[in-house]
């Protein structure tokens, strides 16, 4: 994680089930956290404590008793998902983490108002967006825009919002290591 830049702020909301975006936080409180490093390095400096151990630490990063109470529960209890999760999905999850932190601030807004778009389609809708960027996040980018460009893909999304909703939500997607050929 940046120093100075709060760790719920960079994160979207970790309740949505896998393959399902995830809102990010639109409230600026969590500046106060200012721990050293990304989360993957805190996570591996902290991996042979316990959970009960790893959540002392994290209250006691700076500014994390400045938090509001509802924020020190939230980042409390994504520690707790992150530990109780197999390695490759805590990678998984860590990754989307740092792609979010790469993103600029408007397009974190972005990503949040597509977030909150891609919430309130209705299920069978939902379900189908969820399958294409299944499919679509394991694709290099370049792969990726000319599927999203394709007719195939504008006849089963045929509302440019929808695709423009699906592009801005895998921004954050980390891309998978290019395979050589």
């Amino acid at each position: 994680m940046r120093q100075g830049q709060p760790r719920a702020e960079r994160r979207q909301e970790r309740s949505a089930p896998e393959g399902q975006p995830r809102q990010e936080p639109n409230n600026g409180a969590g500046r106060a956290i200012q721990r050293q490093g990304h989360l993957g390095q805190w996570m591996e400096s902290h991996k042979n404590l316990s959970l009960p151990d790893q959540q002392r630490a994290l209250q006691n990063e700076p500014g994390f008793r400045e938090l509001p109470p509802q924020l020190q529960q939230r980042e409390l209890n994504q520690l707790a998902r992150l530990y109780s999760m197999n390695p490759q999905e805590r990678a998984r999850q860590l990754d989307q983490i740092e792609a979010l932190e790469r993103l600029s601030p408007a397009q974190r807004q972005q990503y949040a108002a597509a977030a909150q778009q891609w919430s309130a389609l209705p299920q069978p809708r939902r379900n189908m967006v969820r399958g294409a960027m299944r499919d679509l996040r394991e694709m290099p980018p370049a792969q990726r825009e000319q599927v999203i460009g394709s007719p195939a893909f504008a006849e089963q999304f045929p509302e440019p919002g929808d695709r423009a909703m699906i592009r801005t939500l895998l921004s954050a997607e980390p891309y998978p290591p290019t395979a050589a050929p």
